[in-house]
């Protein structure tokens, strides 16, 4: 009996105490919730910038035209090749470009060739033959002295006529004349080059040396070269078709993709809130889910009218736009060009 009353007791003094224990628990749990609920509320949710974009490699599209009014020859590369920076894509016909900077060769040896002769003088042989000419002028001359002198004592004393002394003067002249020539003759091929001789052969020679590499320029440009690695996107070429500078349409269309890339236009609403190194998600309606990832390293500082569309409801089409690229990773397989969604995560 005293067990049962004890008992009635206990249960009667315990069971209020545990009420008001777990009614304060109750409380004090339900203030830390509310606490944390006002914290995740006061922390800012993270904003994703929509954009329109595309695909490109490291560097955009490059259209490659003939540099020259030519028949094509031969195109050496076909579409999706993968070419080194370098090497040639497409021939024109340069068989006159060739024999024009063949002649041009030809004229630069010769010019050469005349500016070290003037270097070097005349032959030895040339002067020593110009020597003996000089001498034997001499020697003629000496003689017809000689021989009008004695005239001159025999007209005195009416010997010979006053016709043959003239004759004999005329012939001492003429020789005097020759002599004279002779060692003119002489004198200038012992002599040095003259100074302006020497620029004018030198002037020759870097005319003849401008006039080869404005031919060999031509004739390179009679070959399309790659301007940088990369793949081949297309080829709009016929061989033996006339093609000029001024073609609508590029021969070659290449780009390197060895490091795809997302070009995007940013609204100009949210131009200021996108910085480089932002994390991106690349989606696409030619595919579910996330395409690729990456993140922003190139924002262009200018702003112009938008360009790219995503034709998404409430797109605004007439604002202005600031570009941005976005290096991708895991995006070996998209093809160049690709419309996409760009999704950049701000805080």
């Amino acid at each position: 009996m005293k067990l049962l009353v004890y008992t009635i007791v206990m249960v009667l003094v315990c069971v209020p105490a545990f009420m008001v224990y777990e009614n304060h628990r109750q409380d004090d749990l339900t203030r830390k919730l509310a606490l944390d609920a006002i914290e995740v509320s006061l922390s800012p949710a993270p904003v994703v910038i929509r954009a329109a974009g595309r695909i490109e490699g490291r560097t955009e599209q490059i259209g490659l035209r003939a540099r020259l009014a030519e028949q094509i020859e031969q195109i050496h590369v076909t579409q999706g090749q993968w070419v080194a920076k370098g090497e040639t894509l497409l021939s024109l016909d340069s068989e006159l470009l060739l024999q024009e900077r063949n002649l041009a060769a030809a004229l630069l040896e010769m010019e050469e060739a005349k500016k070290e002769r003037l270097e070097n003088g005349y032959r030895p042989s040339e002067i020593e033959t110009a020597k003996q000419e000089h001498q034997a002028a001499v020697a003629r001359l000496e003689g017809a002295q000689k021989t009008y002198d004695r005239g001159v004592k025999l007209s005195e004393n009416n010997a010979i006529s006053w016709q043959t002394l003239d004759n004999m003067l005329v012939d001492l002249g003429s020789l005097r004349a020759t002599a004279a020539a002779a060692k003119s003759r002489l004198e200038t091929l012992e002599m040095p080059p003259r100074n302006d001789d020497m620029l004018a052969a030198q002037a020759s020679v870097r005319a003849a040396e401008s006039r080869l590499r404005i031919a060999q320029i031509n004739l390179d440009r009679s070959r399309i070269t790659a301007p940088t690695a990369g793949r081949i996107l297309s080829v709009d070429a016929e061989v033996g078709e006339m093609t000029a500078p001024s073609s609508a349409k590029p021969l070659i269309i290449m780009t390197d993709t060895s490091q795809l890339r997302a070009v995007g236009e940013v609204d100009e609403f949210d131009a200021l809130n996108v910085v480089i190194g932002q994390a991106c998600a690349i989606k696409s309606d030619a595919a579910e889910g996330v395409l690729a990832e990456g993140k922003v390293i190139e924002i262009e500082s200018l702003m112009n009218p938008k360009q790219l569309f995503g034709q998404w409801a409430g797109e605004r089409t007439d604002t202005y736009s600031r570009r941005i690229w976005i290096e991708l990773t895991g995006a070996a397989d998209l093809p160049v060009g690709l419309p996409v969604e760009i999704y950049i995560e701000t805080e």
